[in-house]
């Protein structure tokens, strides 16, 4: 009857084992799982070596800032909450930005005019 015992209680403890294995491994999931926008909004705002875009204010488009720099090239910046604008932008003015490798921008502002 002492065997019996000791058989059931070894099954009780494998079932618990594994139960403590499966909420492990249920809370790791869930971690990784909610990291990735972490890791994604960290790539974005930290560029390593932001670019300067320089040149007139086209339009903006929504979330859009449509830059032509001093070479032709236009240039569609992305701007969030997460942008520094320093002032107000109309179409026409000209600006300086620091952005991304990716086109996001992480700041704008009004462009020193040359005296």
């Amino acid at each position: 009857m002492h065997t019996q015992s000791v058989l059931q209680d070894n099954h009780k403890q494998g079932g618990s084992v594994m139960k403590q294995l499966i909420g492990l491994f249920v809370f790791a999931l869930v971690l990784s799982v909610g990291m990735v926008p972490l890791s994604y909004a960290a790539d974005v705002t930290q560029s390593p070596t932001p670019m300067m875009v320089k040149g007139d204010l086209l339009k903006i488009d929504g979330e859009f800032y449509v830059v032509k720099e001093l070479a032709g090239k236009e240039v569609r910046l992305h701007v969030d909450k997460t942008t520094k604008l320093e002032g107000t932008f109309k179409a026409g003015d000209k600006v300086e930005a620091k952005a991304t490798e990716k086109d996001h921008a992480l700041s704008i502002k009004h462009a020193q005019s040359a005296k």
